[in-house]
């Protein structure tokens, strides 16, 4: 059994808290995560579009580990990134990104360290949406076929595509700093489609937000932004999404 579905097993929704080792110092990323945990998040997942350092990475998860005992699950840019002291990650191709490097070479490289280091894969298809007028950071950083708000049939296209090449999960992602989450409509269309677990993150600003995105066929809602700024909002988008 997966990770993902064992803890959809004992809990309706789920809520990962994602930090972003750039964005403050090991120490204080532990101190954010036990927060999170606090609050009910299920899993503190580790990553960025920017991340260039694998001691970084790892100093951060060690900090994590030392303040929470949920789950690590790395959401790495490249196989740099790759930490041995993760307990899970993200094995994830970015399916609409136009760069050979996020569909298969950076994956061939970081597998001889996954299998190395005993680290458990969650092959993941990963999609970014381009819900804002403003790119957002890896729309900055990434080449992509881009999948509009109103591109439905394409997206749902796409996950097809992931259940059916033995994809775990699907992560729906509209970016740091999104000016809007994934459309609701996106995701009903997608839920209907695909019996995989439904990842979606950006964008989702506060409880009302979330809630609109679990009712719509989301199974995981994912927090960045808000772990290094108004942490708080975490604790009402979990009471709401599990209740």
């Amino acid at each position: 059994m997966s990770l993902i579905t064992e803890l959809l097993s004992h809990n309706k929704k789920l809520h990962f808290s994602l930090i972003d080792p750039d964005k403050q110092t090991p120490e204080e990323a532990g101190k954010r995560a036990k927060i999170c945990v606090q609050y009910g998040t299920n899993a503190i997942m580790i990553g960025g579009t920017t991340v260039q350092s694998r001691k970084i990475v790892y100093d951060t998860i060690q900090s994590i580990k030392q303040h929470v005992k949920v789950p690590t699950i790395l959401f790495p840019n490249s196989a740099d990134s790759v930490s041995e002291n993760a307990d899970y990650i993200f094995f994830m191709k970015l399916l609409n990104s136009k760069e050979d490097k996020y569909q298969i070479s950076e994956q061939v490289r970081g597998a001889p360290l996954v299998k190395k280091w005993n680290i458990i894969p969650i092959p993941m298809a990963y999609l970014v949406i381009s819900t804002s007028k403003k790119p957002t950071t890896v729309e900055k950083n990434v080449k992509l076929h881009r999948i509009q708000q109103d591109d439905i049939k394409k997206a749902v296209d796409y996950a097809l595509y992931a259940e059916m090449t033995g994809m775990q999960c699907i992560y729906l992602e509209a970016g740091s700093d999104a000016e809007f989450p994934v459309p609701n409509d996106m995701l009903i269309a997608i839920r209907k489609e695909i019996t995989i677990p439904i990842i979606v993150g950006g964008g989702i600003k506060n409880a009302s937000i979330a809630k609109q995105k679990v009712d719509a066929g989301a199974d995981i809602i994912v927090n960045g932004t808000a772990t290094e700024g108004n942490i708080h909002v975490i604790k009402d988008i979990i009471q709401t999404i599990q209740t």
